[in-house]
């Protein structure tokens, strides 16, 4: 396996070597760029890794790592999904942190498929974080929201199949995200009430 993924190491070793030996140099584009391809070589890693497991008949054989942690329960008509990481930011947003997001969310997922299909379903997702100060509102939910609809758990994204809530909790040093799936009954009454309020 080790050889297989000297490549991307290779790859990684150059550009972090060039960060290094630049930083007096370095402009912010210059990290963020640093970081869009660190972002790619680590799923070009995983989707290698991914492949080496498939082919692995004994346990023993396979690569754990963090793909491994995503789940999903069913408890009560509710649908919980551990994903151990934090969403990307808005500005920070890759196609591969997206994409790996979304493709291990849908695979720990699939077996709920068909769950709220027809109704009005409402996404809470919680996101934790060791930072006092953070923007939930930049936190790049889409991931999320198309995992379950290429999973068929819900029927689509648009505004008469589901909304979501984010929220944001300082509480962690190791950083995670859950999501609940569930009916919009479960909340629909309370926005309904709060809005006769005014």
């Amino acid at each position: 396996m080790q050889q297989i993924i000297l490549p991307e190491l290779e790859q990684l070793r150059k550009q972090t070597d060039f960060i290094i030996n630049n930083k007096d140099i370095l402009e912010n584009k210059d990290i963020e760029k640093y970081l869009r391809d660190l972002e790619k070589i680590r799923y070009e890693i995983f989707n290698k890794i991914k492949i080496n497991n498939k082919e692995k008949m004994n346990e023993n054989e396979k690569i754990n790592y963090i793909n491994n942690s995503y789940k999903a329960t069913l408890v009560n008509d509710i649908l919980k999904i551990y994903i151990p990481e934090t969403l990307p930011k808005f500005k920070n947003i890759s196609n591969y942190a997206y994409k790996n997001i979304m493709i291990s969310t849908a695979e720990c997922v699939k077996k709920y498929s068909g769950l709220f299909k027809e109704n009005l379903t409402f996404v809470l997702i919680i996101v934790h974080e060791k930072q006092c100060n953070m923007d939930i509102d930049n936190k790049y939910v889409k991931p999320i929201i198309d995992a379950l609809v290429l999973q068929n758990i819900i029927k689509d994204d648009n505004i008469n199949n589901m909304f979501y809530l984010a929220q944001g909790k300082n509480d962690t040093k190791k950083p995670f995200t859950e999501v609940f799936v569930m009916n919009g009954e479960y909340i629909t009454g309370w926005i309904e009430k709060v809005q006769k309020m005014f």
